[in-house]
């Protein structure tokens, strides 16, 4: 009786912190998925880890960090599992790319996208750094410890992050300024 009425404590415990961290959670999956219905997956594949382990989830620290360390930790042995198998691609997916129509529209929704793409060709490390730094607005001290490593780790994996989209989105608007000058 006592074991079951802890148990229940436990998944309410567990459901109110994760309904706490939920968005943080989907927006760092769909940041190293760049697809949502990835993200989803991955969201639940990380809560269900969490879970089973909660039992281990020292109470009084942060939940937040504990579980976007299991999603990321779930992303990267997932991402190594696919690496392993054969590429494998889908007639629906190349047929949309075919027919995409050419970007067009206001220069500010184009560097936008341009601003998501450059983020998701980020090496991993470098992209969830950036994504823990300025979208879930995490300390250097929170994701140093999201990431398992030293705090000057961090910081100089955001200054790389930094000047690699600088680099990126100059060289987009030398290519857009070349394309106007030509039209």
């Amino acid at each position: 009786m006592f074991n079951r009425v802890r148990r229940q404590q436990l998944k309410k415990e567990f459901e109110e912190n994760l309904l706490e961290s939920m968005n943080s959670l989907y927006n760092l999956g769909y940041r190293l998925t760049n697809n949502r219905e990835a993200a989803s997956d991955l969201v639940q594949d990380a809560s269900l880890r969490a879970f089973r382990f909660y039992y281990q989830f020292e109470k009084g620290t942060n939940f937040k960090g504990w579980i976007l360390t299991i999603l990321r930790n779930t992303f990267i042995n997932q991402y190594r599992k696919k690496v392993k198998e054969p590429a494998k691609v889908s007639y629906h997916a190349v047929e949309g790319f075919v027919e995409m129509p050419q970007i067009s529209g206001f220069v500010e929704e184009v560097f936008g996208e341009n601003l998501q793409k450059s983020v998701g060709d980020l090496p991993e490390e470098l992209r969830t750094v950036v994504i823990l730094f300025y979208v879930e607005e995490l300390s250097y001290k929170e994701i140093a410890k999201v990431m398992k490593c030293p705090i000057g780790t961090v910081m100089s994996r955001l200054y790389m992050a930094k000047q690699m989209l600088k680099m990126k989105l100059k060289q987009f608007s030398e290519n857009e300024v070349r394309k106007n000058e030509l039209s």
